[in-house]
């Protein structure tokens, strides 16, 4: 049986001295492993397409247990996200959180995330930690942990200095987290951690579009260096936190960007 899927090149293993074996995130398939024989050799078709971050069109077919490569053709290969060590870094977490979070249903959005995110780093015009935030927290609504950043989950009030309680997935004003201290409440169940992020209003509303806005439009906000830092940190500990994991190429890109 043929499969004729469009999919995101996550990951790759060589296999032998010509042969690759690669993990796609496809919309009509899901995620989905295939053996593209040959696909290192520089007189193949494949080779271009076979590459990870490159989006390909490949014609899938069924052999024993495995799917194998018949044929694949380049669609976008993202080619600048490798002109710097950070971008390439940045990269490579975003696959691997997709990787993570991918299933074997389709999802047209998510991949749509993935790839208008390293169309975002090779680019190179945003920011690379404001790609990382904004993908990280999108991510995480969309896989089913929304957030509610509208306004404070005790009084309502949604301007001013707020902090952001991970686990709960709500903010809280400072007047009512002041409040809430001194009677030793919160809004987390009790056998959850309890962590808090502060929340300048800049980087409050900056969680608040990167979750609303329209999926074409993710990245394009602007807020001061200061507000930026808060809602990087908070984008990055949502999503980790409520995946219970973290990501050796997060680590990575972390360490290059020091």
């Amino acid at each position: 049986m043929l499969y004729e899927v469009k999919g995101l090149v996550l990951r790759t293993t060589d296999i032998g001295d010509t042969d690759r074996m690669i993990t796609l995130y496809t919309e009509s398939m899901g995620i989905v492993s295939a053996m593209a024989k040959g696909a290192r050799s520089l007189k193949s078709r494949k080779m271009a397409a076979a590459q990870q971050f490159c989006y390909s069109s490949m014609v899938l077919f069924e052999q024993g247990d495995k799917l194998w490569v018949r044929e694949a053709s380049l669609i976008e290969s993202f080619f600048d996200l490798r002109s710097s060590i950070e971008g390439l870094a940045l990269a490579g977490y975003i696959v691997e959180v997709i990787g993570t979070v991918a299933t074997a249903e389709g999802d047209k959005e998510l991949l749509r995330l993935a790839l208008n995110s390293l169309y975002a780093i090779s680019s190179a015009r945003f920011d690379l930690n404001k790609v990382k935030a904004a993908f990280e927290i999108r991510t995480a609504a969309h896989i089913g942990f929304m957030p509610d950043v509208l306004g404070c989950a005790r009084c309502g009030v949604g301007t001013g200095e707020f902090f952001f309680n991970i686990m709960a997935g709500a903010i809280e004003c400072a007047d009512c987290h002041h409040d809430a201290a001194q009677m030793h409440e919160t809004l987390t169940e009790s056998h959850e951690s309890h962590i808090l992020c502060p929340l300048s209003p800049g980087a409050k509303d900056a969680l608040v579009y990167c979750v609303h806005c329209p999926s074409e439009k993710l990245f394009s906000f602007n807020i001061p260096e200061e507000d930026m830092r808060l809602f990087c940190r908070a984008a990055e500990s949502y999503l980790c936190n409520h995946l219970e994991r973290g990501f050796r190429s997060l680590d990575f890109y972390n360490e290059v960007k020091g």
